[in-house]
This record gives C-alpha cells, structure tokens and sequence, in this order.
C-alpha cells in the first residue's frame, strides 16, 4: 500500500479538523440567526395583536380590527378570535379550509391566561425546514380580560432567508479551506517537511560515514535538537567504532596467541604420548640390533668361506636394517611437526595408521586389540595427524587403565549424519566422583611427572574443532568406552 509523504498526511488532518470545526462553528451560528429571525417574527405578530387591542378592541370595533388584521399579515397568515361567547376569523389568502375558530390553542389560553407558541414544519440539525409559526395569547386591554387570539403565519420567507445563509457559511467555509489549506501547504513544508528533509540527508550522510556541519534546518525546536540528538550519537557511534576496532586488534593478537599455545599445547602432549610410545622402542631396535650383531660375528669369521651364505647373512642384515628404519620412519612420522588443515578422510585409514604406530613400539604385547570397522563409513572433515594424535591418546589411556592385560575394541559405525568412532576398554571403569573432570586442563590421577593431565582436555579441543563431540560411558567392572562423533561431509 503506497504511503502518502508527511505534507499531505499533515495538510489533510489539519484540513479535516479545520473544516469540523467550521462545520460546528457554522451550525451554531445558523441556529443563532435562526434563533432571532423567529424571534422576530413573533414580535412582529405580537406588535400587531397589540395594535389591534389598543386600537380596535378598545372601542369595540371587531370588524374594522379584522380588516386591520387582514390588511397587517403577510399572505398566507390565518387567526380566529373568541371574545365571550362569538367566534370570529380572519385570512389573508386563500387559507379558509385551514382556520379552526375553535383551535384547541384558545382554550389554552383562555384556561392558562398564557401566551403560547408552536412552531410548525421538521427540525433535522443542522438544517431546519419550518412551514410556519401559530401564535395565541390572551386579549387584554385596561387590564381587563376580552378573550384570546390565535394567529398562524406562514415563515415561506424565511425559508428562502434560510437556505441563502446554508449557502453562504458553505462557500465561506471552502474558501476558508482553501485559503488554510494553501497557507497550510506552504507553513508545513517550510518549517516541518524541508527540515525533516534535510534531517533524511543527514542520516544517509551517516550512513556513508560522514556527519556534515553547520546545517541550517531552520525548523521548529524539536527538530533543531533532534539534529544535535544525530549528532550526538554519531559521534558515540564513532568513538564506539574506534573503540571496537582497537579491541578487535587486541582480540585478534590474543587469538594468535591463544592458537600458538593451543598448538604448543597439541605438540607438547605429542611428546608426551610419545614418552610413552618410547618405552618399547628399545625393546623392538633391541631385537633387530642384536640379530645384525650375530650376523656380523659370523661374517668376521674366517671359517666361512661360501659366498652364497655370506650374501645371505648380508640379506638378513639389510632385512633387519630396514626393519628398523621402518620403526624410526613410523615414530618420526607421528612427531613432525606439520600445518594442519581438514580435508575428507575415511576414519577407518586414520585408525589403520595409527594402530601401525602403536604395533610398531611394541607396548600393546599383552594387550589384545579388535578392530571392527564398518565398510561403508563416510567420509568426515577433519585432520588426519590430529584425529590419529586423539586415537593414539585414547589408546595409551585404556592400556594405562588395563594395566598388563585386557582388551582393547575398537569400532566404526554410522549414526544418522554422523560417523562414530567407539573406542571400549574392559578395565575397571572411571571412578564416579571424577567423571565430571576428566576432561578439564591439568586434571590427571596419575602420579606426578607421568602425566600433564592436559590429554583429554586436548582430545576434547580437537574433536571441537572438527565440528564433533567427545563423550564417555564408563561402568565399574565392565570398562570404558570413548565415543568420537564426527559430521559426515557433504
């Protein structure tokens, strides 16, 4: 719905009420004018009936009073006389079929000794239609009582009057209308619209992010303090972006520092999971090593002589060489440092690989591991060097729990739109008072120097940051179970 502009909404409520209240103003001053010009037509007819008693009635002469009467009254007027017992009447048309000497008026009259009027026709305000007026006071003269008389004059001449003056006050009102309408128009747009205007330029000024000076609105008072009201908050406005940028910078340098130390973080419990990896290194390069040793003794040995044995011991050196450089390779492999970014990985290779690094130290000999991974698992965003860090932690936590025996299960499965990684341990479960803080920083039940208690607390952050969750379920005498879920990607 198309809105009408601020000049012709205030024009045409202003107009509205200006022409109400003239149409009020013109009512009461018909009825006024109506009001007297009755009244005069009463006196009238009141200054003739006493002319007719001073005159006429005083010496007894009716008839010559009736033609006195007769002669008096506008056309159309009509009255009946009672003096004692005779009736007489009077007309100045032709209104005979209309007098009733024996209007009920006279009795009235006679009864009350009052003057009475009765206005005849339809008053509808603020318009009237008045056919006529009937007019009956008692006849008196010396102070003594002769009879009463009742006259019924025609007001047809009014009437004309009437509609005449309807007619005026209306063409006085439009012109009245038109003149504060223009005058109106002008005053508005003058002292209310233009400044609104150029209050509307200011704000799109703001907007652009500039405040202009010196603007001469030229309007009433509120406007000239709701222009300084602009300007006010404008300048609030950009102090607080001056302010909120200032913070924004400060944010920003200590969200870099907050990720520099997130990621030291990452990389110091790194180590310290591979603290732990370590400790079947030198039980796997032991092995190895001394194979290469015996081969080495028998090399050095004179007695052999046969060069097919000889390349066979150096083959058996080479196997054993690059079994260990295979360990060495995988260990680095975990611990260099590396960008990490997320891209679609199938959660089943990361668990591969990281169950890879885990055989390869030899730390899991007594433990058992079960892998059942779903086939059709989707593919989720995340790292893989940071989702294999999680695992790997989650791991050594369950064979820290198992202590030397026990069974590690881990299992891929589909929920809905997400893809779960499910690690159980059938150790002997989280204490119940500590469940709600094995994920806060620093937290550890280990004894001190065995562990930075910022493991799972790391853990948590990392899922977090792919967008999954981390959560638990730990029986006493049944285990533990990890839960990893991760949205599957598009």
């Amino acid at each position: 719905m198309k809105k009408l502009g601020l000049t012709i909404e205030i024009l045409f409520n202003t107009i509205l009420i200006v022409a109400l209240a003239m149409f009020l103003i013109g009512i009461i001053a018909f009825k006024v004018s109506e009001k007297y010009a009755i009244e005069g037509k009463v006196d009238s007819v009141k200054s003739i009936i006493n002319a007719f008693e001073n005159s006429y009635l005083k010496s007894n002469n009716i008839e010559g009073g009736i033609d006195f009467l007769k002669n008096s009254f506008n056309k159309g007027t009509w009255g009946a006389i009672a003096i004692d017992d005779k009736r007489y009447s009077f007309e100045t048309g032709t209104q005979g079929d209309k007098v009733n000497r024996q209007d009920p008026m006279i009795l009235s009259v006679l009864i009350s000794n009052n003057n009475l009027l009765e206005i005849k026709g339809i008053n509808l305000p603020p318009f009237s239609f008045y056919e006529g007026l009937k007019y009956a006071e008692p006849l008196i003269v010396d102070g003594k009582k002769y009879g009463a008389i009742v006259v019924y004059q025609p007001l047809s001449d009014l009437k004309d009057e009437f509609i005449l003056a309807q007619r005026l006050i209306a063409v006085w009102g439009i012109l009245f209308l038109l003149v504060i309408g223009l005058f109106g128009f002008y005053l508005i747009t003058r002292r209310v619209v233009k400044p609104i205007h150029k209050l509307i330029r200011t704000t799109d000024e703001i907007a652009a992010g500039e405040f202009p000076k010196d603007v001469q609105l030229g309007g009433a008072k509120e406007i000239d303090q709701l222009y300084d009201a602009l300007g006010n908050m404008y300048y609030d406005i950009e102090e607080n972006k001056k302010n909120l940028q200032d913070n924004i910078v400060a944010l920003e340098k200590a969200n870099q520092e907050l990720k520099k130390t997130q990621k030291e973080l990452i990389e110091s419990e790194k180590l310290a999971s591979l603290g732990k990896l370590s400790a079947g290194i030198a039980h796997e390069i032991g092995n190895p090593l001394s194979s290469i040793e015996g081969y080495i003794e028998l090399l050095k040995r004179d007695d052999i002589t046969n060069d097919e044995q000889k390349k066979e011991f150096f083959n058996k050196i080479l196997r054993e060489t690059q079994r260990i450089d295979k360990i060495i390779r995988t260990l680095l492999d975990y611990v260099r440092p590396r960008d990490y970014m997320s891209q679609k990985i199938n959660p089943n290779d990361v668990i591969k690989n990281s169950m890879k690094i885990i055989k390869s130290q030899g730390i899991l000999e007594n433990i058992e591991i079960k892998q059942e991974l779903c086939n059709s698992l989707h593919t989720v965003n995340a790292d893989p060097h940071q989702l294999s860090q999680v695992i790997i932690n989650l791991i050594l936590n369950s064979k820290d729990a198992l202590g030397n025996d026990g069974q590690i299960t881990i299992t891929t499965k589909i929920n809905s739109n997400y893809s779960e990684i499910l690690l159980h341990d059938n150790g002997s479960g989280i204490p119940e008072e500590i469940k709600s803080k094995i994920f806060d920083p620093f937290f550890t039940t280990k004894e001190p120097g065995k562990g930075t208690g910022l493991g799972l607390s790391i853990c948590k952050r990392i899922v977090e940051n792919f967008e999954g969750t981390i959560e638990f379920e730990s029986k006493s005498g049944i285990g533990t179970t990890f839960i990893i879920s991760l949205p599957n990607s598009n």
